[in-house]
């Protein structure tokens, strides 16, 4: 289905303009206002975009805009040289907007926009976008939907132990660093920052995930401080949580398990029990961590799914993609999406 979007800038950072993507619904001069889903795109936190360009999930964004909800596909700051801090800015700087100047720039015929029944959603990296959107801002937003979303457990070894084997399917280990390390030493100050890069090609951007999961140092990039993940790699794993909050703030900051509490807004986590990029286990660790403050949560697992499994080709090429009767529980899982957010929003 073709879908027509309103462009808009959000903020400019060093000459950057920060781009969003609105689609209306279709019932052009209605008087009655309509509530918001915020999207923030995958790409491991240093690359990907924003556009409806078969990664963001279709299978959500049409049924949404065709039930009377606005959705909002949104840029913000890549990881490399900048940190973490900078995406909560961007969160802040999104709201902000939305709330006081988009209804401005978007048609004459535009139905009003309800910015206090504002949902937000993520895939992958954009799942922790979304996770930290609520945490910072938790009375502004009335669900979340995260789609195998990354977030639920930043602090497990997979994050800070080095991998001295290959740790992905047909993914050999890096054996040159230097062109990850010069993105990530470049002076922040002076940098620019990157908010599009596409998906698909083996320039540096796109391996600098991988890197710093090779490396164990993907928290030193998201705090913005460097030694922070070898400070952490020897702690239990049970303890490494109340060590942050202690003793590392600029970490803390950017962690939103650390900043849920019984006012998080319902949640609905859907993820892949063949995941090999974002694991199982962090949706499981986030969704107990919920339960246990009582917030509103419901975690889908869908048997044979990998990383991507929302996507056609991403469900063919899983362990589920043979499999009809697991083809259709996928089916009715995503199904299940729009009716549990239209109960919240």
């Amino acid at each position: 289905m073709t879908q027509v979007s309103t462009t808009f800038t959000f903020k400019n950072v060093s000459g950057v303009d920060y781009h969003g993507d609105c689609y209306l619904p279709r019932e052009g001069g209605s008087s009655k206002k309509v509530p918001i889903l915020l999207y923030w795109h995958g790409g491991g936190l240093t690359s990907g975009t924003r556009e409806w360009d078969g990664l963001v999930p279709s299978w959500l964004f049409e049924p949404v805009i065709e039930a009377g909800i606005a959705v909002i596909s949104l840029e913000y700051t890549l990881l490399g040289p900048h940190s973490a801090h900078s995406i909560i800015d961007d969160i802040r700087d999104t709201f902000r907007f939305i709330r006081t100047e988009l209804q401005e720039i978007l048609p004459k015929d535009a139905p009003p926009l309800d910015t206090d029944r504002i949902a937000v959603s993520g895939s992958s990296a954009g799942g922790y976008v979304a996770y930290a959107a609520a945490a910072a801002l938790p009375g502004a937003i009335k669900a979340v939907i995260s789609i195998y979303g990354a977030g639920g457990d930043m602090l497990s070894d997979w994050y800070l132990q080095e991998k001295k084997e290959p740790f992905l399917p047909g993914i050999p280990l890096l054996n040159e660093f230097a062109p990850y390390q010069a993105i990530l030493r470049q002076p922040v100050a002076t940098t620019p920052p990157t908010v599009s890069f596409p998906l698909g090609n083996f320039e540096p951007r796109n391996l600098l995930l991988f890197y710093m999961l090779q490396t164990g140092t993907l928290l030193d990039t998201l705090s913005g401080k460097e030694s922070v993940s070898s400070a952490l790699r020897n702690v239990p794993h049970q303890d490494r949580a109340d060590l942050v909050r202690q003793h590392a703030p600029e970490l803390a900051a950017v962690l939103p398990t650390l900043w849920i509490t019984e006012q998080y807004p319902p949640t609905v986590i859907l993820h892949g029990t063949a995941d090999s990029l974002v694991k199982l286990e962090e949706s499981r660790a986030i969704t107990e961590q919920m339960r246990t403050v009582g917030v509103d949560v419901t975690l889908h697992e869908v048997e044979g799914g990998v990383h991507g499994f929302d996507t056609p080709e991403g469900w063919r090429g899983g362990p589920g993609g043979q499999d009809a009767e697991l083809t259709r529980k996928k089916d009715e899982v995503l199904r299940s999406v729009l009716p549990w957010l239209l109960a919240r929003i």
